[in-house]
């Protein structure tokens, strides 16, 4: 372990950074956040965050604050708080004389000895303190989540007549020649042996030199698994600061009102047991009370109450003990829209928002909407469940909690933020009747040959729906233009849809734009401010307006493919994409062209009328 300090924000360990990310630090240090086993708490200090929903869908038993290194530990001799790493890679060089030296996980960072080469160049003796080694840039990784350092030794000794003594053998590491690329870095032994790295991406390079992936768990103190030997065969070279080396995994939530008191969790477990009984009691078409009333009196509950809990389970607002570690994300949403489609909670609660019809505000927009609710307080809970290399991978949370420890605790990190919002629900008998025209179709169906042949959307289930094309670009161009407006910055902004990407069994049309920052620009007021009548429909006007010409047309609006796996058509930096903590995808599934049109259709746009008035 490391014990110098080196502070970082609790929300940063949840992204970009978490348990298994190599993280940079000041003076060319390369650490890796180590498992959950590892890390320590006060006893002192509440860490737990209350979200039921949300642990019922992790299957946890604790959601908790990362540590603060601000604080101490009252049980331990007043030590602050820390977050354990180990030291990755474990190869280390000297940038003056190229020296290498391959240090454990659990060491200080290395100091140059400063060997004797043949040529006589050794670090400047009038330096008054030892230099300190870098971390290599190079290392490996593997599509099943492992992670191991570059085999130096085996590429250096990788021709016969050559073989690696740890003893003897001194590697020195050195770059020159007129190539910037991987040709012009080399390895030299004291005992003769130089090779190029050249080649090393190279599909197969590694297995030529008899590497095979070790299921190497650096965060978890492994360096082997011999227990659970790894069979993949793509491991690859990168450079340590490569984006694909750790993808983050976290689930959020927007808390919803919910009665959550030992009584109504009683009330909630009696209607688990004698729901079907009851659902059967009517009389003439309304609820029977009497088997309502003698069921509280025998379990001693008040009658009004369980009536009333039996009526949000009917219209399917028990949102607690319905969710479960399986369910899907649409339908863990499912609940969320339900709230925010109407008026709900209160200033006491950590969520207030106030509905209003589409007819409160301009007619202007009464095509496109159905409705309008103002979020004046939302609490939002985003958990760390675990992360993939190479690429997003798509697994079941309990494979992906398995990644984080060895143990059996069953806790995840996360943090909560507090914030604001507006929610759209959109107008489903217009939408739907968009979606089916011809031209829309016609328009998309590159995109969704993309998508479907794209990693990101390799397990969708179906054709990417025009519905959720449009709401999400809707988005972005609207968190744009809110950016501008009301001064927030556009990273503080993001969306939360609500439409299901190729599917539509739960038949929702709706798109969050809310706050959610841990510092006070979260709770400003503007963006509700920013939601009342005869403010919005200016800002919806401008931001539909503005996106019918982008600096880089022709080029954009014409384009059959663009950004990552060419999941977008009509949209770029200088138009509709946003910071990549805005957006759920990552700034794909994105085009201008459904909103406004393209060159040759105006009327493609779902919201094109909107752009003459």
């Amino acid at each position: 372990m490391s014990f110098n300090n080196r502070p970082m924000r609790r929300s940063a360990l949840i992204g970009p950074w978490g348990v298994g990310a190599v993280v940079p630090f000041p003076n060319d240090e390369s650490l890796m956040i180590a498992g959950l086993d590892m890390w320590r708490y006060s006893d002192a200090t509440p860490f737990v965050i209350e979200d039921e929903r949300l642990l019922r869908r992790l299957g946890v038993k604790e959601l908790r604050w990362p540590p603060d290194y601000r604080e101490k530990n009252e049980d331990r001799n007043n030590c602050y708080l820390t977050i354990p790493t180990v030291r990755f890679p474990t190869w280390h060089y000297c940038p003056f004389c190229g020296t290498m030296e391959k240090t454990t996980l659990y060491q200080q960072q290395p100091v140059c000895e400063c060997y004797p080469w043949p040529n006589g160049r050794k670090c400047n003796p009038s330096f008054r303190h030892k230099r300190r080694l870098i971390p290599e840039r190079f290392i490996i990784i593997c599509p099943d989540g492992h992670v191991d350092d570059f085999p130096v030794a085996e590429w250096l000794h990788q021709k016969p007549g050559y073989k690696y003594n740890p003893a003897t053998c001194k590697i020195r590491r050195s770059t020159g020649g007129s190539s910037a690329s991987l040709s012009g870095v080399y390895y030299e032994c004291s005992c003769g042996a130089k090779e190029s790295i050249a080649g090393a991406t190279k599909p197969g390079a590694l297995s030529r030199i008899g590497y095979k992936c070790r299921a190497s768990k650096p965060w978890l103190g492994m360096e082997s698994d011999d227990d659970h030997p790894c069979e993949n065969s793509d491991v690859r070279v990168v450079l340590r600061g490569a984006t694909n080396v750790w993808y983050a995994d976290t689930r959020s939530s927007i808390f919803i009102p919910t009665d959550d008191d030992h009584t109504q969790k009683k009330i909630l477990a009696i209607l688990d047991e004698y729901y079907d009984v009851l659902s059967a009691a009517r009389i003439d078409g309304e609820w029977n009370r009497v088997p309502i009333d003698r069921l509280a009196e025998r379990n001693h509950v008040d009658p009004n109450e369980l009536y009333q809990a039996f009526l949000r389970r009917e219209q399917g607002m028990d949102v607690i003990l319905t969710v479960s570690e399986e369910m899907t994300e649409d339908e863990y949403r499912l609940a969320e829209y339900k709230v925010l489609v109407k008026s709900c909670g209160n200033d006491g609660q950590p969520f207030h928002s106030k509905n209003y019809p589409i007819s409160w505000y301009d007619p202007v927009i009464s095509k496109y909407f159905k409705s309008v609710s103002l979020v004046h307080k939302l609490q939002e809970t985003r958990a760390f469940i675990g992360f993939s290399r190479v690429e997003p991978k798509e697994l079941p949370i309990s494979e992906r909690k398995k990644m984080l420890r060895l143990g059996n605790e069953n806790w995840l990190p996360a943090i909560q933020v507090k914030g604001e919002g507006i929610f759209f629900e959109f107008n489903k008998d217009a939408l739907e009747e968009w979606a089916k025209r011809p031209a829309v179709l016609r328009r998309i169906k590159t995109l969704q040959d993309s998508y479907k042949n794209s990693k990101f959307g390799a397990n969708a289930g179906g054709e990417l729906r025009p519905e959720f094309l449009l709401i999400h670009t809707f988005a972005h161009l609207l968190i744009n233009q809110l950016s501008f407006e009301c001064g927030y910055g556009s990273s503080s902004i993001r969306e939360r849809i609500y439409c299901e990407k190729a599917t539509n069994e739960h038949g929702m049309y709706g798109v969050l734009i809310y706050t959610a920052s841990g510092d006070s620009e979260g709770s400003l007021g503007g963006l509700v401010r920013q939601g009342e009548r005869k403010r919005i429909e200016d800002t919806i006007r401008d931001a539909v307006r503005n996106a019918t010409w982008c600096s880089a047309d022709p080029v954009c609006i014409q384009s059959l493919g663009q950004g990552p796996e060419s999941c977008n058509l009509a949209a770029c930096h200088n138009c509709a994409l946003l910071p990549e903590t805005c957006c759920e995808c990552g700034n794909r599934l994105l085009d201008r062209g459904v909103v406004v049109g393209d060159l040759e259709d105006k009327t493609i746009g779902f919201f094109s009328e909107l752009c003459n008035q």
